[in-house]
């Protein structure tokens, strides 16, 4: 069963002693400020419901295929006390690297043009006391690449790389990294928060499908992936509801379990009614809350695992 936004608009107004809960909802001076106010109300109990306990479950795939660096198959770094550090590499098409230090100069060099990598107001990079990152497309590629910096100060490189290949934008340039970061907001705009332990891996030849172990969290938004466990990752997530708005069209479905759907407007009439009864409010609050404490429980869940004894007892 779903509930859409005309159907929660109803339950609501009926709490409220507006419609008699069925057909076609009447905007008359008795219940046009009602409706006006509900997107409003509407929106404090999607998130509320849907962030302290019964939450909107979606799933994205993040997808690991490490590609080859022409310089390295390592992840190297170099101290450079001052002057000048080059890298050459045939056939590079696109770049990454991290380097820290100040006024620091790098230029790439193929296809007879030179680029100058710089920050967006100066023409050196400066960033003390961390790493900045820069990656791209090589403008005109040729036969070879060469990515040189240059610094009268002492300054570091660290996983320097050119990859075989032209991507379409720089964002998609991938990251040379050990451990890959995903910060999850930027691949899931509803996202919120990780679930427990519902991330799945699907290895390289699609012989397995385990609950995935090999990986680390950051905070609660970012996800850490080894680059050489190549695979598939299925991410489940907790993410927000989507806003209703005053356009938000009577026929659309709320992204949420019937259960919490059914006591949404118990919380919409309580914030709605309050200047009209108050004691009626705090009834259907109270009401709400205790459906919500109900519904929070945990239940256990089955899932899919799978172990291998490495004393070979079984």
């Amino acid at each position: 069963m779903s509930y859409t936004w005309h159907d929660i608009k109803l339950a609501t107004l009926q709490k409220m002693f507006s419609s008699n809960g069925t057909g076609p909802i009447q905007v008359d001076s008795s219940t046009k400020e009602y409706i006006e106010s509900m997107p409003q109300a509407a929106n404090e109990g999607l998130q509320y419901l849907s962030t302290a306990g019964k939450f909107i479950i979606k799933k994205r795939q993040i997808v690991v295929r490490p590609v080859e660096n022409l310089l390295s198959k390592g992840f190297d770094n170099y101290f450079i006390p001052q002057g000048d550090k080059a890298f050459t590499a045939e056939g590079a098409k696109s770049y990454y690297f991290c380097v820290m230090g100040t006024h620091v100069t790098c230029t790439i060099e193929s296809g007879g043009t030179t680029t100058t990598i710089t920050t967006p107001d100066e023409e050196y990079i400066e960033s003390p006391g961390e790493f900045a990152t820069f990656k791209g497309v090589i403008p005109t590629p040729g036969d070879s690449a060469t990515i040189t910096f240059s610094s009268p100060y002492p300054y570091e490189v660290r996983n320097v790389c050119f990859y075989p290949y032209e991507y379409y934008t720089t964002n998609d340039v991938p990251d040379y990294e050990e451990y890959l970061h995903y910060y999850l907001p930027d691949y899931m705009t509803s996202f919120y928060q990780l679930a427990e332990n519902d991330i799945y891996y699907q290895g390289k030849d699609g012989s397995s499908y385990i609950t995935a172990d090999e990986y680390y969290q950051e905070g609660d938004k970012t996800l850490v992936i080894p680059r050489d466990q190549e695979g598939i990752y299925t991410v489940y997530y907790k993410a927000y509801p989507e806003q209703i708005t005053q356009e938000t069209e009577d026929d659309y479905v709320l992204e949420l379990d019937p259960e919490v759907a059914a006591i949404l407007p118990l919380y919409m009439a309580s914030q709605l009614y309050k200047d009209d009864d108050l004691s009626v409010s705090t009834i259907y609050r109270n009401e709400m809350q205790v459906a919500f404490d109900a519904l929070s429980q945990k239940a256990k869940v089955p899932r899919k695992e799978e172990f291998v004894s490495e004393t070979g007892w079984c």
